[in-house]
């Protein structure tokens, strides 16, 4: 190579070299468990890579899993076959999803260029401002399927809008369907991708290329719905909360709050959404800065929508759909929002190709520019306080000490046979191999209506009851408080009797009340409250 040759590293490589090693930097050797969700992707690996099925391996009976489709946990199937010893084989997981974050970066400017048609510079901005930032650092720093659903997501949007552009053939529409259908294998949300798809090329008339497309698509996707069809009454009623299939669970807590419940969720999460999002953008705290950072979210997103109308017709519809779907949702949707981060930050930035256009008006290029700027100083003030203090270990951190005091506590104190009720219920299992239960249901009302306490206790009797759990550890105050009121009522049954105490948990006995004799008169009569009823 001659003195004048450079070698030139393409934009996508150079960010996803970069987060690839930002990456690397947030690996944290935490247990799994602590942010719930990972320790239950984790047991449903276990349960497939040592041919036990797609089941809760956790639970009593170890009933069909209907709460995630499973493409997530076959990968990690795939990397527990490949080193079979827990919890050393956790690093591994966290490590691929450290190489799915690259391929988020890569993908992501590819996309930003090819679909977008952002400059070079202004399309690794946006990349790294998806990529390498706070809210997807919380993401890609635990066991959760979100790195390998953006990691398929994207390239299917690049594939659906490049096709939406002419009239692809079959065997494009073939492959892009069979592409979309892993992607709802991996988050159930991935659904609203293929809709999006068809709807932009059924309006553009590829009518052929459409069928298609949706043939291929729901035929991987099939065995997941038949799946669920089959086995969407294993679990016992009083767990589907947590365990239960996500379309059930969200169509009983509309049939039961009506349109009502409804307005009142989507208000409730439009204002944290706004609010939450803004926290990673605003300079500083008071009402004036986060108005003026909601202010210029809001109207460089709307500005960054109406340039790619014609560009993206297909991500448009995607995140539109995937929003209100949040908006809707009864939960925090600030995770949600996390799950799209990379797609929202190539939005936001769309209007600075403006800046430098010679044909565009000077008071829009002013305009842009002077709303851009105000975002920049809250950007990077809040991610250098991030990247100072650990921030992506935060959520696994909260959980991770207390679901090892129990799980430390359950190994000494229980049988192997025992069933544990618990806070850290998935940890449980892992760390101590017992079985193990939730303290409590959580439903769709529950979102905006939270329950009294004697409700809950009676949450918990049922799952006391339903799953044969002998003890219950209970690790926060509003658990203890549910727990000694079911303690307290000993008429009813199975009641609970505190046998150990220590400053990270309180440890109950599940002591069922003894069949009380009926009066003479009436000899035969079945007791009231026997525990067998």
């Amino acid at each position: 190579m001659s003195d004048g040759e450079r070698i030139v590293i393409p934009a996508e490589t150079t960010v996803a070299i970069i987060a690839l090693l930002v990456g690397l930097l947030t690996l944290t050797p935490l247990p799994v468990g602590g942010f719930y969700d990972d320790g239950l992707y984790v047991i449903l690996a276990k349960a497939l890579a040592t041919g036990q099925g797609y089941h809760f391996l956790n639970l009593p009976g170890a009933p069909a899993a209907v709460h995630y489709p499973p493409g997530y946990p076959m990968l990690l199937a795939l990397l527990w076959k490949l080193a079979p010893e827990f919890p050393g084989n956790v690093m591994w997981f966290k490590v691929v999803n450290v190489l799915l974050l690259g391929v988020i970066a890569w993908v992501t400017c590819r996309y930003a260029v090819r679909v977008l048609a952002l400059p070079a510079g202004v399309a690794v901005v946006a990349t790294l401002l998806g990529t390498i930032t706070i809210p997807i650092l919380v993401l890609t720093a635990m066991v959760v399927s979100e790195p390998l659903f953006l990691a398929l997501a994207i390239p299917a949007l690049i594939l659906g809008e490049e096709a939406a552009r002419r009239r692809p053939g079959r065997r494009e529409a073939v492959w892009l369907g069979v592409l979309s259908g892993v992607v709802v294998l991996v988050r159930s949300v991935g659904i609203l991708l293929p809709i999006a798809v068809l709807v932009v090329w059924c309006t553009r008339r590829h009518w052929r290329a459409a069928a298609w497309y949706a043939g291929a698509t729901l035929l991987v996707v099939s065995p997941w719905l038949l799946w669920t069809g089959l086995h969407a009454g294993d679990v016992p009623a009083v767990l589907r909360g947590t365990y239960g299939s996500y379309a059930g669970w969200f169509l009983g807590g509309l049939h039961e709050g009506g349109l009502p419940f409804l307005v009142a969720t989507i208000r409730t999460n439009a204002h944290t959404l706004v609010l939450g999002t803004a926290t990673s953008f605003r300079f500083a705290v008071g009402t004036a800065w986060t108005l003026l950072t909601e202010a210029a979210l809001v109207l460089l997103f709307l500005y960054g929508a109406w340039r790619v109308r014609r560009r993206a017709p297909v991500t448009l519809l995607f995140l539109g759909l995937y929003l209100s779907l949040v908006l809707a949702w009864p939960a925090e949707p600030l995770r949600f929002v996390w799950g799209v981060w990379p797609l929202l930050m190539a939005l936001l930035l769309v209007p600075l190709e403006v800046v430098r256009l010679p044909d565009v008006r000077r008071p829009l290029r002013i305009a842009v520019a002077v709303l851009a700027l105000v975002l920049v100083p809250g950007v990077v003030r809040y991610n250098a306080r991030g990247f100072r203090g650990n921030w992506w270990e935060n959520i696994p951190r909260s959980g991770a000490d207390r679901a090892e005091a129990a799980a430390r506590w359950v190994r000494v104190n229980t049988r192997r046979d025992d069933v544990i009720a618990a806070e850290a219920d998935p940890s449980i299992y892992l760390y101590s191999g017992r079985r193990a239960v939730p303290v409590a249901t959580y439903t769709a009302l529950q979102y905006l209506r939270p329950r009294t306490v004697a409700q809950d206790a009676g949450y918990l009797r049922r799952i006391v009851a339903a799953t044969g759990a002998r003890y219950v550890l209970i690790q926060s105050m509003s658990e203890l408080a549910v727990a000694r009121a079911m303690a307290a009522d000993t008429a009813q049954s199975p009641s609970l009797a505190p046998i150990d105490s220590t400053p990270a948990l309180m440890a109950f006995r599940v002591t069922p009340v003894r069949p009380v004799a009926e009066p003479a008169a009436n000899p035969g009569a079945a007791p009231a409250d026997s525990v067998t009823r």
